[in-house]
């Protein structure tokens, strides 16, 4: 346990020194956000009241579903995977640090958009700050579980790039985010609620703004933490499979 959280120290050291990971954990969620931010709350006043939430949600499907799988793709490519198991460092134990590093990172900046966007865009304080970061923690941990997924299913970078925007914009188009659901088609309504972007958006309305919702808030939540285990298993499942075909 102690040599995986110096791995997990090293890592952070690294990801913090690399103008790549501080690009896509933090600058283009942070601009994108602030322009998003702007452009939302002046045409629709009405979105400043959870400018907060749906602004997170931007942010950290962007850095965690389009940036965390590339790592992991450029890993495969350079066999720096097959390095750190013959250095006996198993696969799961990288993908548990990757989880874990880009956790830290979206959270990070989830913080900063909570703080930011009351001062900025005089964006609405939720009701319930406790259950606020609870949903964050959970859609959290569902983006980074698609991450990774994409980051072990991605035969190389562009095929990696068109999955990660597969994910990322319907998450925005058709969660209600821009937009009511209730305006799409039935059958868009329901292609949006695959994604489980659609639901932490509901979660974020009812139990920590308080306010009326489409679906039931807490079902939303429980959505979405039981869509993290499922990625979560599908991701070491896959690296299990793939080291195992190395093997013969």
């Amino acid at each position: 346990m102690k040599a995986f959280f110096y791995y997990l120290w090293i890592q952070l050291k690294m990801e913090l020194r690399d103008k790549g990971t501080l690009l896509n954990f933090y600058l283009v969620p942070l601009v994108f956000y602030l322009v998003m931010g702007a452009v939302f709350s002046s045409i629709t006043p009405l979105m400043k009241t959870t400018l907060s939430a749906t602004m997170t949600i931007f942010a950290i499907t962007m850095g965690a579903v389009m940036g965390s799988p590339t790592t992991l793709v450029k890993m495969r490519e350079s066999g720096t995977l097959r390095a750190f198991k013959v250095n006996g460092i198993s696969g799961s134990a990288v993908l548990a640090v990757q989880a874990i590093s880009t956790f830290i990172h979206m959270f990070i900046v989830s913080g900063i958009i909570f703080l930011v966007s009351p001062l900025v865009f005089h964006a609405a304080v939720p009701q319930s700050v406790g259950l606020y970061f609870a949903i964050v923690a959970a859609y959290l941990l569902a983006c980074v579980g698609m991450g990774l997924f994409i980051g072990v299913i991605a035969p190389n970078q562009s095929f990696t790039t068109m999955l990660s925007m597969v994910v990322f914009l319907p998450s925005l188009l058709l969660s209600g985010i821009m937009f009511p659901a209730s305006m799409l088609p039935s059958a868009l309504n329901w292609v949006g609620r695959v994604f489980p972007a659609t639901f932490a958006l509901q979660s974020f309305y009812g139990l920590a703004y308080h306010m009326p919702t489409e679906l039931d808030p807490r079902l939303s939540l429980l959505w979405v933490g039981f869509f993290s285990l499922i990625v979560f298993a599908l991701a070491f499942w896959r690296l299990n499979t793939i080291r195992k075909s190395e093997q013969r």
